[in-house]
């Protein structure tokens, strides 16, 4: 494996432990803490079940934090999870991993979050959606565009834009969390739903889903690894703070919106954030809601136009990639074709899928809707592949350590954190081969496609550099 650029350790090392642990903020507050809740109270039978199933998330992002940290301790340098599984497991499970992220994982979700982001603008300004479905699509690539261009401009501008829309976030959560606190008034009453049955590690199994949907994205501070001023400390530590910010954060949120709702409620409702938001802020909660999703839809769109194109950089460094992915501007040091290739590829996308769903749509059905629902399972389709590549890194770390590849950090037990994150993410991915059986295989379908395409994508004298 390559060490990181000399040049870039003496001129680019932007991130502090603080700017990596927004990153992982970022990565993880999204978009799914304002809906997912309501769907785990669903699938589960009492508030004290619901906040085991968000405990157990929050467990094994520990778990994922603590693999990571270790990983980004004894392989340091930009790309993260491509370069702890090229250093363990060699060159195509690397590339694969890097083909995935790029085609399919980053950029699905960076379309649905786009599309997101746009709606909970018009309903901030406006109170209701004001576009058609095709404006909608096309304010959306737009947006991507601008959050490209802003990560063109250097590594500094990108991460002060990233650090602003996080901090936007968390204090937007907590007003909600505040307001619960000194709202007046009990829940509002509900029938309470049938019981859902069944064993309870059955109801837990399917409530974990949307839990794992909400909690996962860790991974993002260490594909930028290579630009924390002192690596093997920043960016353990920023993977570490990040993950802890988040898990007191969603514990806070739930029982805000217990609070405020009743556990009743929150099964009854299918837009909890947005309730909750009603009842603790009166008649203008629901703009200040919709102006809540887009801050925070805003912030995880930045994080993947800053922090994925680094895997490309790294594939493109490694030889695994067309060569061009590793130019960086003489002044800046920004990977430029790297962050375009990440940004303009889920442009692309986009307007394929949306073309697409009108392709497929019968006359009188709603093409926003149709829209939705076909990116729903290209993000569907990754979840398999998502997870299988965690339990990959958990058993690189136990290969590297036996290995006897050094780590500067001393964190005790990381040899069982290891091997329990890697056969919980074995499970979320039987799982998800389980709920999700087609677009799973479509997942993995794409990530096959890699190895014919791990050949041409080569550079010509990649054999000479390996």
């Amino acid at each position: 494996m390559s060490p990181p650029d000399a040049d870039e350790a003496s001129s680019s090392r932007e991130l502090s432990a603080f700017d990596l642990g927004c990153v992982v903020i970022g990565g993880i507050i999204g978009i799914g803490i304002f809906f997912t809740p309501g769907t785990v109270a669903r699938r589960v039978d009492s508030s004290n079940e619901m906040l085991l199933a968000w405990s157990l998330g929050g467990a094994l992002a520990v778990l994922g934090a603590l693999t990571f940290a270790d990983l980004a301790a004894r392989v340091p340098g930009h790309g993260g999870i491509f370069r702890y599984l090229h250093t363990a497991f060699g060159r195509l499970p690397a590339f694969l991993f890097g083909w995935a992220n790029w085609l399919v994982v980053q950029a699905g979700a960076l379309t649905v979050v786009a599309l997101l982001f746009v709606e909970h603008v018009e309903r901030a300004v406006f109170g209701e959606p004001m576009c058609t479905p095709q404006q909608r699509v096309w304010i959306a690539a737009a947006s991507i565009a601008f959050l490209t261009a802003t990560n063109l401009m250097s590594l500094r501008v990108g991460k002060r834009v990233q650090n602003a829309l996080v901090l936007a976030k968390i204090a937007a959560i907590s007003l909600l969390v505040v307001a619960a606190v000194v709202a007046t008034g009990h829940p509002v009453e509900t029938a309470p739903p049938t019981p859902i049955g069944g064993s309870l590690w059955s109801r837990l199994a399917s409530a974990m889903l949307p839990v794992l949907f909400a909690i996962g994205g860790w991974q993002q501070g260490s594909f930028v690894a290579g630009a924390a001023r002192r690596p093997q400390r920043d960016v353990p530590l920023g993977i570490l703070l990040g993950v802890a910010v988040v898990i007191v954060v969603y514990f806070a949120i739930n029982l805000a919106y217990l609070s405020l709702l009743g556990f009743d409620g929150a099964r009854s409702t299918s837009a909890i954030g947005a309730d909750a938001a009603q009842r603790a802020l009166g008649r203008g909660g629901q703009q200040i809601f919709a102006a809540m999703v887009a801050i925070s839809a805003a912030g995880i769109m930045n994080t993947i136009c800053m922090a994925p194109p680094y895997v490309l950089l790294a594939m493109a460094e490694e030889g695994l990639f067309p060569r061009i992915f590793a130019y960086r501007s003489p002044r800046l040091r920004t990977p430029v074709f790297s962050v375009l290739g990440q940004g303009l590829w889920a442009v692309l996308l986009l307007l394929l899928v949306h073309a697409l769903s009108l392709w497929n749509a019968s006359p009188g059905d709603d093409a926003g809707k149709v829209t939705f629902a076909t990116l729903d399972f290209v993000c569907d389709s990754v979840v398999f592949v998502d997870w299988l590549v965690f339990m990959l890194c958990g058993f690189a770390l136990l290969r590297l350590r036996r290995r006897g590849v050094p780590s500067p950090l001393r964190l005790p037990g990381i040899g069982v954190a290891a091997l329990l994150f890697a056969f919980s993410a074995m499970a979320v991915a039987v799982g998800a081969i389980t709920q999700k059986p087609l677009p799973s295989a479509v997942g993995a379908v794409i990530v096959l496609l890699g190895i014919p395409a791990s050949r041409w994508m080569r550079p010509a004298d990649a054999g000479a550099r390996r």
